[in-house]
């Protein structure tokens, strides 16, 4: 197996990165939604946003996988980043550098694949954008295309977390070792440490800048019964693609978190109450719908939501009151 090229400008390119905390983030809907494109439009299995670490790969959104990283050595796409061009392989087993890959010759037995390279700077590239089929495949000059056109859209959005919300706030005070400590590994949400820790962030701007600010509690009512009437055995597959459908009702300033198997949370800042209640609306809708892509179903998810609003607790209330409120049916602990 070939070891993938390290660029040569690998010091001001893991800098660049770190500095615009593109690993070790929460997924968010505006990567999913390239993604899930991406996918689509290429018709293959799996397709990610990865971010090429000094030692490993972490995606920053994925589709077709369960995992949140690999090795930076086994990575295939470390080859479009240290190339920085786009990077494409037919057929693994007829590729004496690819054929004993371990990602080739186990899970998730990658047989083609079409990366293009994300760049944060002119010839920075920090990670890739890449399809991944388990069959064989000539990617034509129009799955080319597509891919060029998505990867822009990604490119342009990894440049956006310059903009100063609350969950770029927080990740640029914590170290890369912190963020990652901060994360669910399943979903990509936020735990209930980083989860705590965003929520104190958002309480002190909302009374600073006199705005106001809901912690919305989401319980998973019947996740059980839709996995075993699917065949789904493995909880774990059915949560990522709950977590997706749960990012994808977020205003873009909200946040969401995994708090324990069947429960999951959200901030929402806004600028008034007003705006507050009609951005809550679509999140708290009390069924999700969600898409089982091995067995072609879309299936109804049951929630049960309560809402904690911060002008509701008054000029006393802290984030741990806040907090409190949310939770205190769930039997959440910290």
């Amino acid at each position: 197996m070939r070891t993938p090229p390290i660029p040569e400008n690998e010091a001001l390119r893991l800098d660049a990165l770190r500095t615009a905390c593109c690993a070790y983030a929460p997924r968010e809907e505006r990567f999913d939604r390239i993604t899930r494109t991406a996918k689509r439009l290429l018709h293959v299995p799996i397709a990610l946003i990865s971010i090429i670490e000094q030692d490993e790969q972490w995606f920053r959104s994925v589709q077709g996988l369960e995992v949140a990283h690999t090795p930076r050595d086994i990575s295939f796409c470390s080859y479009v980043v240290g190339l920085n061009q786009p990077f494409c392989i037919p057929d693994t087993l007829n590729d004496p550098d690819f054929s004993d890959n371990p990602l080739v010759t186990g899970p998730p037995g990658i047989r083609s694949y079409l990366g293009w390279p994300l760049e944060i700077a002119p010839g920075v590239a920090v990670g890739s954008l890449c399809v991944i089929d388990t069959l064989p495949r000539t990617f034509g000059k129009e799955d080319f295309d597509a891919l060029r056109d998505l990867a822009g859209m990604a490119e342009a959005e990894l440049k956006a977390n310059a903009d100063a919300n609350l969950q770029t706030k927080l990740l640029m005070r914590l170290s890369a070792l912190q963020r990652q400590g901060a994360l669910d590994p399943l979903t990509g949400c936020w735990n209930i440490c980083g989860f705590r820790e965003l929520l104190a962030l958002g309480f002190e701007d909302a009374r600073k800048h006199g705005t106001d600010l809901a912690v919305c509690h989401l319980h998973v009512n019947n996740l059980q019964e839709v996995a075993d009437a699917t065949g789904y055995t493995n909880l774990d597959a059915v949560t990522p693609l709950l977590a997706q459908v749960l990012r994808q009702r977020l205003p873009p300033q909200g946040a969401l978190a995994r708090l324990g198997p069947l429960d999951f949370c959200a901030l929402i800042p806004s600028a008034s109450p007003l705006a507050l209640e009609q951005e809550l609306a679509k999140l708290t809708f009390p069924r999700a719908m969600v898409d089982l892509p091995n067995s072609k179903l879309k299936v109804e998810i049951s929630l049960t939501v309560h809402v904690a609003w911060l002008a509701d607790l008054g000029p006393s209330a802290t984030p741990n009151s806040l907090w409190a409120h949310a939770v205190a049916a769930s039997g959440v602990r910290d």
